[in-house]
């Protein structure tokens, strides 16, 4: 179901609306409603952050506090605009007297992974940020030179994000001096 909103009637752009539909995981409390494109950011992350408040709760009622969190949007063009399509909220806890805590659950033996997933989502973070952040200076910039280095930084830390996305580990170090070199 989409909406339109013509701001010109002599042949103007039209704006396209979808409005999108979510589902809730298994256990996840709240009410799966839709939301339009241009607002989907706030309604995923409404939820994401009462799923975030909920882990906050679970950890203070066993005595606890939440040590690191995040919240990841996905993120994609859905109609005129940049939606948020689902959302992710990851929590590590430190609970006296439970033994590994990862999102509220009791750690299981291959559970090494999710720390190891956590930690490279949060590498893709800084990386995509950087990208980002490059990209609105290229937007800008008049130089051609200056141009060329950051298409060149764009690609580097691009390949870096491709690497990470499958599975690659790329070394702490590296992932820091990529961030550093750039303008």
């Amino acid at each position: 179901m989409a909406s339109t909103i013509s701001i010109n009637n002599s042949q103007g752009p039209v704006i396209v609306n979808p409005t999108l539909g979510y589902k809730l995981d298994p256990g996840e409390p709240g009410i799966p409603s839709g939301a339009p494109a241009s607002k989907s950011v706030l309604r995923v992350l409404g939820q994401e952050l009462a799923n975030y408040m909920d882990f906050k709760k679970q950890a203070m009622e066993k005595g606890g506090f939440i040590i690191a969190g995040g919240i990841f949007l996905d993120m994609q063009k859905r109609g005129s605009f940049l939606a948020a399509v689902a959302g992710k909220t990851r929590v590590l806890m430190y609970i006296p007297g439970e033994k590994n805590q990862v999102n509220g659950k009791p750690e299981q033996q291959n559970n090494q992974f999710d720390t190891i997933d956590f930690e490279s989502d949060l590498k893709k973070s800084k990386i995509e940020q950087k990208i980002d952040e490059l990209y609105r200076k290229l937007s800008t910039t008049n130089d051609p030179l200056e141009a060329e280095k950051l298409q060149q930084q764009i690609l580097m830390l691009t390949m870096a994000m491709n690497a990470l996305m499958f599975g690659m580990k790329i070394p702490e170090l590296l992932v820091g001096m990529l961030l550093n070199t750039t303008v």
